[in-house]
């Protein structure tokens, strides 16, 4: 299916519970965004989407899930110029302006989404709204927008966020969001209250001033209608592998017993550690099979993000903001291509995770105020959680165009409980060659 026609039923802006009372006030909260938010305003939004097929939501229509949505909570960005007309901050004004919420309907069904080799980017990316929008864009489109999609045998929700918060914060929205809808009482849900109360190394750091061609542009007026166009992909293609929980625990295992065997040290390796140093192994040697006159001393970078939070400063797990971390393996491709099995990288990527510290974590956050950088989220990142709507786990987390480049790689739990799903952003070439290598085949699942 090479285009799909996606139908608008409805547009709704959806405000929260609260607005009623507060429009008599000209008052409005504001957040100022910490050096961890600004990091990401040259980014695109973050895109993740849901697949349930249609028995998850029998007696659910438009209107329920409309009801459902209005107990969120958003806001939008605002952007302060200074009087030198060189320097600007950037804040969230809490002024109820509220969410974007579009309910839509496709002639896709679940199986034109999931039966492919390789995922359909032409179809899943008509599935979500602020694509190719910028995170600085945040003053003229919403900082939350979903897109409720009803395929012919499911439906898809699309979920598009600025880079006010990061993943972490992004599924304890999701979660919370998934409580109350399947809730009857939308104020008994179990979440914790999300924490949005920013921190800031020096209190006269706030609000940070940056250079204005710091961000790229500035919009000038919001664009209530996304058009969701899609931007060239360069001949890259994405492709999902599933790791069952049996598959994980060997990885893991044989990944132990390779570095023992390697170091004669008893590393503690997680599960994603195991499955990362696995499929990047793989993906590293099928790529050197491709040219005849590979260089063995091309440096090799794997880049993972991780919660930041309990490092700086010490923030709860609601913290309702960005506090991550990047860690970072650098390796002569040769290097990883000459030993046998995978635990090298996964050790690798074990010391890099354990090497984010206090001390490190704030001499970042000194340097970006001392230079503004901007900086965009590096390939090969990961972030991995769990989540449940209440109508059954979802067959299928997927994720938007936006932000993806050669190398990204997305894990999300799989439809299974204790399964994994890993797609990576490559050239088709990469994969044939893969499929080759019949060991590394056998630990993906169909």
């Amino acid at each position: 299916m090479s285009s799909v026609d996606v139908r608008r039923v409805s547009t709704t802006n959806v405000r929260p519970a609260s607005y009623i009372d507060q429009q008599a006030s000209d008052t409005y909260k504001r957040i100022d965004l910490n050096p961890m938010d600004l990091l990401f305003l040259n980014d695109t939004c973050m895109q993740r989407g849901f697949l349930f097929t249609k028995q998850h939501e029998e007696g659910t229509n438009g209107e329920c899930i409309n009801d459902k949505i209005s107990h969120l909570k958003t806001s939008f960005l605002g952007i302060e110029k200074y009087e030198d007309g060189k320097m600007i901050s950037v804040y969230i004004d809490c002024n109820f302006e509220g969410a974007e919420f579009v309910h839509a309907a496709a002639d896709v069904s679940v199986e034109d989404i999931l039966s492919p080799t390789y995922v359909p980017q032409t179809i899943i990316d008509r599935l979500f709204l602020l694509t190719g929008v910028r995170n600085s864009q945040g003053q003229s489109h919403p900082l939350l927008s979903i897109q409720v999609t009803e395929l012919t045998d499911g439906v898809f929700i699309g979920c598009s966020v600025n880079c006010v918060c990061d993943g972490t914060s992004f599924w304890q929205f999701i979660n919370s969001w998934s409580q109350i809808t399947s809730s009857s009482n939308y104020h008994a849900y179990l979440c914790p209250p999300p924490v949005f109360e920013r921190w800031s190394i020096n209190k006269t750091d706030c609000p940070l001033r940056l250079q204005l061609s710091s961000v790229d542009k500035l919009p000038a007026k919001r664009n209530p209608i996304s058009t969701n166009e899609v931007p060239p992909l360069d001949g890259l293609v994405e492709r999902c592998f599933r790791f069952t929980k049996p598959n994980i625990a060997a990885l893991k295992e044989r990944a132990s017993l390779e570095i023992i065997s390697e170091t004669k040290q008893n590393m503690v390796i997680s599960s994603l550690q195991a499955i990362l140093a696995f499929v990047w192994t793989a993906v590293i040697r099928s790529r050197s099979c491709l040219n005849d006159n590979w260089d063995k001393s091309l440096e090799l970078s794997i880049k993972i993000l991780m919660n930041n939070r309990t490092k700086i400063p010490p923030s709860p797990e609601t913290y309702f903001g960005n506090s991550i971390a990047t860690g970072i393996v650098t390796l002569k491709e040769g290097e990883l291509v000459k030993r046998p099995g995978f635990g090298f990288l996964a050790s690798m990527l074990n010391e890099a995770v354990k090497s984010n510290n206090y001390e490190k974590s704030r001499s970042f956050t000194e340097s970006w105020i001392e230079k503004h950088l901007m900086s965009r989220v590096p390939s090969g990142s990961t972030c991995m959680y769990g989540n449940n709507f209440g109508w059954g786990r979802p067959i299928a987390v997927k994720t938007g165009v936006n932000g993806k480049s050669y190398g990204i790689t997305t894990v999300n739990p799989g439809p299974v409980e204790g399964s994994v799903d890993i797609e990576i952003f490559l050239p088709i070439e990469v994969f044939k060659a893969m499929e080759n290598d019949a060991e590394s085949m056998k630990a993906f699942s169909s």
